[in-house]
């Protein structure tokens, strides 16, 4: 059970290196976890030949060869992990974008610059209204106003009416003709 706890915590320290370095964190989970269980599985066989070979019955040698190997794997992804070569990921909880005014938004809240996006606070920090630009489509032919008005009492009409609902008023040209 201890075991099972050392490698999450494993994981969890070259997950953070790995995001430390630029690189995306899956791969060296899986590194981390195949070393540990693979390097442990190789050790239980090195000691069950040495045994086989010299004769020798080991006990709790086993044991010891097998959490030596699988240290030896936690070590190698470790390092693989914290030196290994640098890249460009960046993790989306951390992210900047910046605002037409130069303003960086992480998600959708104002902070400040170098503040992960799960820091932030929605109440203390609202979103800056942007200007919103409005571009008709080229391929549709433009909307024409459909609502009609009564002359008489300024209700607006039903399209279709040759009457005001309203005042009962005849309608001059109904809307839809």
């Amino acid at each position: 059970m201890l075991e099972i706890f050392g490698i999450i915590a494993l994981c969890k320290l070259n997950k953070k290196n790995a995001i430390a370095r630029g690189r995306r964190p899956g791969g060296y989970i899986a590194l981390t976890i195949s070393l540990w269980v693979g390097l442990e599985i190789l050790g239980a066989f090195v000691a069950g030949v040495y045994s086989g070979i010299t004769g020798n019955e080991l006990g709790y040698g086993y044991l010891f060869f097998a959490y030596g190997f699988a240290g030896i794997g936690a070590l190698i992804s470790f390092l693989c992990a914290k030196f290994g070569p640098k890249g460009d990921y960046v993790d989306p909880s951390t992210q900047v974008y910046t605002q037409a005014n130069g303003q960086p938004v992480y998600g959708n809240y104002n902070v400040p610059a170098g503040t992960p996006a799960y820091m932030t606070n929605p109440q203390t920090q609202p979103v800056q209204p942007q200007e919103l630009v409005h571009v008709d489509n080229p391929y549709q032919p433009p909307v024409q106003q459909s609502t009609q008005y009564c002359e008489f009492c300024g209700q607006p009409l039903k399209p279709g009416a040759k009457f005001c609902a309203s005042c009962g008023t005849k309608v001059e040209v109904p809307l839809g003709e």
